[in-house]
């Protein structure tokens, strides 16, 4: 796969990289969207790196349960192994491994899905997701897995 292109953002799209692709209905460019969601960040006194530790310690989690639901503190977790692996759409030569993990929130109910890719893409890029995109995360609602509000 040729990742130069005059199109920053083609990888991205559905088709490409993954049948829905990363960017939902947002019509801003990765840049813009990853800009924005490090000055939210910024802004609420998180990190990347915090963020991504949560989500890989829920997946952690999760491979304990061989794909049933795992007890995970404040969530039930379980994970969706596909075979294979997806490249990262910056264009890093690693793959990752095609894991998908759904978390529901003990007590609330609220559901979280993501993957091994957007535990990557957010510790390495800012990359959170683009709006309306399948494994968007809101930077607002991570802080509130980690701070337990």
């Amino acid at each position: 796969m040729d990742m130069k292109s005059d199109d920053p953002d083609r990888f991205f799209r559905p088709g490409q990289i993954s049948r829905d692709g990363f960017l939902g209905t947002d019509r801003r460019a990765v840049r813009e969207i990853v800009r924005e969601d490090g000055e939210t960040l910024k802004r609420i006194g998180l990190s990347t790196e915090a963020v991504a530790d949560i989500l890989q310690s829920l997946i952690d989690a999760a491979k304990q349960g061989l794909e049933g639901p795992v007890d995970a503190g404040d969530w039930i977790v379980r994970l969706d192994w596909a075979r294979g692996l997806v490249p990262c759409p910056f264009g890093e030569r690693r793959l990752q491994p095609k894991i998908t993990l759904e978390a529901v929130r003990k007590g609330s109910g609220e559901t979280i899905l993501f993957s091994q890719l957007s535990v990557h893409l957010i510790r390495e890029h800012g990359f959170f997701g683009g709006a309306g995109s399948v494994f968007r995360i809101e930077p607002e609602s991570a802080a509130a897995w980690i701070r337990g509000i």
